[in-house]
């Protein structure tokens, strides 16, 4: 177990309602001028309660360790989330569905959880990379290819491409070489990604459920009759909501890369994609050296906002759903994807030593009322 998750779980005190479920109250005013008191599940308790019912089953596998081991890191992992799904299906374990679809998918062949693309490297300051989706993932690559791009003057091989781009160096990595990280409130990146995936004209496969998002022209039942586009019966003012409950409802994401809930109490830096992004990745370019900071600078543009102390939102100078995500969450969210989100990714508030925002508590705390 993480120090992250130690700390998470040992810090939070569950109060208890009569019936013994874990509870939160809020007081209410009815009508008539009555006092209420209602009873409600908060994030936290969302979250511990998920997490005890699924991640939790996810076996250690200390005899399988996967850090400082380069990009061997993902083989490693993957192997042992195979153990767990294995454990979970043959022995007398009850899980969520969702949880045992989520090991299906993510060991099973096409998965892109243990992909080669979350890991980027460099020699150039020494430095090991993991990229979370919706992390500023485009951003980080151009990072790394303008880090690695002397690898690629003279290459004849192929081995960057056509676009002469290496996110990972062409140059032998030593094993101690350091790891970092950004990481970002899950519920933003949840949103960041339906945003990208689904409503920005984009029709990479990526955006589910497909009967909804991706309709097939010509798909018919057993009378021989056209199934209808299910986004033309959606309308109306709560139409965004109800297109992301759906996106919600089948996509969990996870931050398995990297093996972070193994390991992320071990690296050597580890920033955050938020308010203090620019600060952090001031921090990170003063501890690494070498070109990063005037790479970073070239990428991002953080060094004029560090210097004006501007404290903004976002990763990325252009493209405004990264930017602004924040700034939707009531146009999209409602309190039952709320609930739902917490529940799927519930290892990331655990072992990425992340805090729910106020805003997410507050929409649970007003749907009790």
């Amino acid at each position: 177990m993480v120090t992250n998750q130690r700390n998470y779980l040992a810090a939070y005190n569950f109060p208890t309602g009569a019936a013994g479920s874990t509870t939160y109250s809020a007081a209410a005013l009815l009508g008539d001028g009555t006092n209420i008191t209602i009873q409600y599940d908060d994030a936290d308790t969302i979250i511990r309660r998920s997490f005890d019912q699924s991640y939790a089953h996810m076996l250690p596998c200390d005899d399988n360790p996967s850090w400082m081991k380069g990009r061997e890191t993902a083989i490693i992992a993957k192997q042992c989330m195979q153990r767990t799904r294995d454990y979970i299906t043959s022995g007398n374990v009850t899980v969520p569905w969702w949880f045992q679809t989520l090991l299906r998918d993510i060991t099973g062949r096409g998965g892109g959880v243990f992909g080669p693309w979350h890991h980027f490297d460099t020699t150039k300051p020494l430095l090991n990379f993991c990229t979370i989706d919706k992390v500023a993932t485009s951003e980080w690559r151009k990072v790394f290819c303008e880090l690695n791009k002397a690898d690629c003057v003279n290459n004849t091989e192929g081995s960057c491409g056509r676009k002469k781009c290496a996110f990972r160096t062409l140059q032998t990595m030593p094993e101690e070489a350091p790891w970092a990280v950004f990481v970002r409130d899950p519920l933003e990146r949840l949103l960041s990604g339906f945003l990208d995936k689904c409503q920005n004209g984009k029709r990479e496969g990526h955006c589910e459920p497909n009967v909804v998002f991706n309709p097939m022209d010509g798909l018919k039942n057993g009378k021989n009759i056209p199934y209808p586009n299910l986004l033309d019966s959606i309308g109306g003012e709560g139409k965004d909501k109800q297109m992301f409950g759906a996106y919600v409802d089948v996509l969990p994401l996870k931050a398995l890369h990297c093996d972070l809930y193994r390991n992320i109490d071990k690296y050597h830096f580890v920033g955050k994609m938020g308010r203090d992004f620019h600060f952090d990745l001031d921090r990170m370019a003063a501890q690494f050296g070498g070109q990063l900071p005037e790479v970073l600078n070239g990428t991002f543009g953080y060094m004029d906002n560090v210097k004006n102390g501007n404290h903004n939102n976002t990763g990325k100078n252009v493209g405004g759903h990264a930017k602004h995500a924040a700034e939707k969450v009531k146009r999209f969210y409602t309190a039952r994807t709320v609930r739902k989100a917490l529940e799927f990714l519930s290892i990331d508030y655990v072992t990425l030593g992340l805090s729910v925002p106020d805003w997410a508590n507050e929409m649970l705390k007003n749907d009790a009322l």
